[in-house]
């Protein structure tokens, strides 16, 4: 009977425990006034420019959300990291390569829009339109080079 005893006010115990610091999350105001680290939240690098919304709506998103890809020229063994954006219309999508991308494509930096065309293929145009590169779809979450030809580059999709 002492072990039922027990083992019941255990339980009773930790249900409310359970219940106070549910009431703590649910509490704006008890949570305004915990300390954030420096350090850690300092050392969370910051996008530059205008801050991206937090809140996604899953209709704008479609079946492709943004997206951080690595992309490699294997002839030059260069990489560095670019970003497919949010939806322009409804088959081309924001696209930005930071300046540093020159060496491992040159006139990537250029591109401003990652189109998804028909046949599955993407287009990467720059600010007025024309055509840079196209890609065709690899295995999993990769793409390669179509145009030009002469070129080995590969777009890995980033966890």
């Amino acid at each position: 009977m002492k072990a039922y005893l027990l083992v019941l006010a255990s339980s009773l115990g930790a249900a409310a425990v359970a219940a106070t610091g549910l009431s703590l999350l649910a509490n704006p105001a008890a949570m305004s006034s915990v300390q954030t680290d420096a350090l850690i939240s300092g050392g969370i690098p910051q996008p530059a420019g205008p801050k991206p919304s937090t809140l996604i709506d899953a209709a704008a998103v479609g079946a492709s959300p943004p997206a951080i890809f690595s992309v490699s020229n294997f002839t030059r063994r260069s990489v560095c990291l670019v970003e497919r954006g949010g939806t322009l219309t409804s088959r081309s999508r924001s696209f930005f390569a930071p300046p540093d991308c020159a060496a491992v494509w040159p006139g990537l930096q250029a591109a401003r829009t990652w189109t998804e065309n028909e046949d599955g293929s993407v287009t990467l145009s720059d600010g007025a339109g024309k055509a840079l590169i196209t890609l065709v779809r690899g295995k999993s979450f990769s793409y390669e080079m179509a145009d030009p030809r002469e070129a080995d580059l590969a777009l890995l999709m980033l966890p």
